[in-house]
């Protein structure tokens, strides 16, 4: 017999650039705002150390104090992953950490021949309930025309994560809920957890960047109807297929295709339809195959990178960069997740690029007839740090 409950799952992405964070009471009050969620999942790149110092300490020990120190204690960490400079970090809030269970993690490089960690994606796998969730935070490569050495690195994470992590269920398939128009109280049908007395209320977000209302936004499952004009390769993305949630994030280093003088009069002409349209990422959505299934928030942001140092300028050296929405969170297109909110967070200046969050609440599958238990792996979080990988 199954139920449904609905939770609150926080993103943050960003590039740190190696560079110091802000203190954690500024990491709070931006990013994870009243602590009012109950999964957590921070994915960085180039943080703590540069792309050498990682090669000989790949730990982030001091980024993890920092997330935990803004969290506070109302948060358990599950697991957190390390690939050289990249860094991964789950927490769950205490009101439903005896709903988790099959905690894993993994790392794949593709950096020099595929064994370098300099880029790559880390992801941790884990089961909430009766569904199943993966989160993935990668740095692909960079440059303006390496769009198709993006899209390849895209395919290869994807269809290692979802060969090595995924775990079926009885009957050898993933479980889907179905999920209703509106978040009602369903009496015994519905479970709510004590995260927040308003948490699943009318005002879920008070971060001033809640989205718009039309539908087609919130619920993007019809985005991908096109005829996706690629000849080779899967029919969608495997990880689509391969759990219930996915949730797919980082430095993807997709770029606006322009020159920089284009670009720049276009966003001073605030003309943002047509750097929507000339988004690398954006037109792969549409067109490739491997992106199939995956859905995004509105960019309704200015993009992310590359900025001057502690300014709100666009990269001013001699290379005169041009500005792309290189940090992106994708999800599995479902009509079980709605996705909230989408943002960057510019008034973190301490990198080159800006912090970018984004709010989902998703439905999960509970057995009536089973009984949760805190799990055993609670008391020995597990943490794991990689350069490279060599298979």
């Amino acid at each position: 017999v199954e139920m449904t409950g609905d939770i609150l799952i926080r993103i943050v992405t960003w590039n740190q650039e190696a560079r110091e964070p802000p203190p954690p009471d500024e990491l709070e009050r931006i990013l994870f705002q009243s602590r009012k969620y109950h999964v957590i999942a921070v994915g960085t790149q180039e943080c703590e150390n540069s792309f050498g110092k990682s090669m000989i300490v790949p730990k982030k020990a001091k980024w993890e104090a920092a997330i935990e120190n803004a969290l506070g204690t109302d948060y358990d960490v599950l697991c957190s992953h390390s690939l050289q400079a990249s860094h991964i970090i789950l927490l769950v809030h205490k009101s439903i950490v005896h709903l988790v269970s099959d905690v894993r993690s993994m790392a794949v490089p593709t950096g020099i021949g595929d064994t370098l960690g300099n880029k790559g994606g880390i992801s941790i796998a884990l089961s909430i309930a009766e569904s199943t969730f993966i989160f993935v935070n990668a740095h692909l490569a960079a440059h303006q025309h390496s769009t198709a050495r993006r899209t390849r690195e895209f395919q290869k994470i994807s269809s290692e994560f979802a060969t090595k992590l995924w775990q079926k269920n009885d009957n050898g398939t993933s479980d889907s809920a179905g999920y209703e128009d509106e978040c009602v109280h369903h009496g015994e049908d519905c479970i709510e957890f004590d995260v927040d007395q308003n948490l699943l209320g009318k005002n879920v977000l008070d971060d001033g960047d809640v989205m718009p209302d039309p539908p087609d936004l919130l619920y993007p499952s019809s985005q991908h109807n096109d005829d996706l004009r690629t000849d080779s390769g899967p029919k969608t993305n495997p990880l689509i297929d391969a759990f219930d949630y996915v949730f797919w994030f980082g430095d993807l280093n997709f770029r606006i295709n322009g020159t920089r003088e284009v670009v720049d009069g276009l966003l001073e002409n605030h003309m943002h339809d047509a750097l929507r349209c000339c988004d690398q990422l954006t037109m792969l959505m549409r067109f490739n195959r491997i992106f199939s299934g995956f859905a995004e928030g509105p960019l309704n942001f200015f993009p992310t990178y590359k900025f001057d140092h502690d300014s709100d300028h666009y990269d001013s050296s001699q290379r005169r960069r041009v500005p792309s929405w290189t940090d992106r969170i994708l999800f599995k297109s479902d009509i079980n997740t709605q996705v909230l909110s989408y943002c960057s967070a510019p008034d973190i200046r301490t990198s080159d690029h800006r912090p970018v969050y984004a709010t989902f609440r998703s439905r999960i599958m509970f057995d009536r007839n089973k009984e949760y238990e805190t799990p055993a792996w609670e008391i020995r979080r597990e943490t794991r740090s990689e350069v490279c990988c060599i298979s």
